[in-house]
């Protein structure tokens, strides 16, 4: 009995080695990257692509300290999960109240709520800058918390709404009629609903807060609270720079995000797929 593997057509091997050609070229950059990090700088320079000599695990202690990437992970860790509760949660009401009731203005500022989808974080830099100023904020965490929930808000919006249109209403209907409120109906029928998307959401909205870096060099001066993409910027010398550092630094900060989004991923694209469906 012919095995599956000889049941391929020629199109099926051509599209199989494509498809294995595009996987080794997203996923090289990363591999380069770690095994950078167990090199010297001289080493580096010397065979790029190649494996170490001698795995130097202590580069990794040693950019970790000369780094001071500790507080730089709390920082970033700090931030990022507060930012992240703040948009989704926030989000998710929005996109509830814009699909389920009904009030002056709604599709209008439903649309106004979209529009933070075409606006690139530079043009809002300055007077973001004034606001937080004004507002005593500069130098602190809030600085950061506060942007980034605010700029996640559009997209998580838009992912939710298409979400909520896309769950029955028989449920939430039956709680009314036994007399819940509206917040009962959110709290405890809605939101249990649309957790696969508020997961989705909050991975990718974690992903973008983590590696925000514009914002934080404009509103956080002060080094004890600066995030992990502020600090990565101190590796590099004005006249020389050790590139294993960097490399090892690098490593420290991306991998643990990337283990996050492999681990669910399954969920990311189930939400995605979810909303994505009429």
């Amino acid at each position: 009995m012919p095995s599956v593997t000889d049941r391929r057509s020629p199109g099926e091997w051509v599209q199989f080695a494509v498809g294995g050609l595009i996987v080794a070229a997203m996923f090289y950059p990363t591999v380069w990257m770690v095994l950078s990090a167990f090199k010297t700088n001289r080493e580096i320079f010397r065979d790029p692509f190649g494996l170490p000599d001698q795995w130097l695990w202590g580069n990794f202690a040693e950019a970790w300290t000369e780094g001071r990437l500790g507080s730089l992970y709390l920082n970033s860790i700090i931030v990022t999960a507060s930012a992240v509760t703040i948009s989704v949660f926030f989000a998710t009401a929005a996109a509830f109240a814009f699909s389920r009731l009904e009030f002056p203005f709604r599709r209008t500022l439903h649309r106004l709520m979209l529009i933070g989808l075409l606006l690139p974080p530079p043009v809002v830099a300055i007077p973001l800058f004034s606001i937080l100023r004004d507002l005593d904020l500069l130098n602190t965490r809030w600085a950061l918390i506060l942007p980034g929930a605010a700029w996640s808000l559009s997209l998580t919006v838009f992912i939710m709404y298409g979400y909520f249109q896309q769950v029955r209403t028989d449920m939430e209907e039956a709680a009314m009629l036994e007399g819940a409120n509206t917040w009962q109906i959110f709290r405890d029928i809605s939101l249990p609903m649309v957790w696969p998307s508020m997961l989705t959401m909050a991975i990718v909205n974690t992903i973008n807060i983590w590696n925000e870096l514009m914002f934080a060099l404009l509103f956080i001066v002060e080094e004890e609270k600066q995030t992990l993409p502020v600090g990565l910027i101190r590796f590099f010398g004005r006249y020389s720079t050790d590139y294993s550092m960097v490399f090892a630094a690098l490593t420290i900060t991306t991998l643990p995000i990337l283990a996050l989004y492999f681990l669910l991923q399954r969920h990311v694209i189930a939400g995605l797929s979810a909303t994505a469906m009429d």
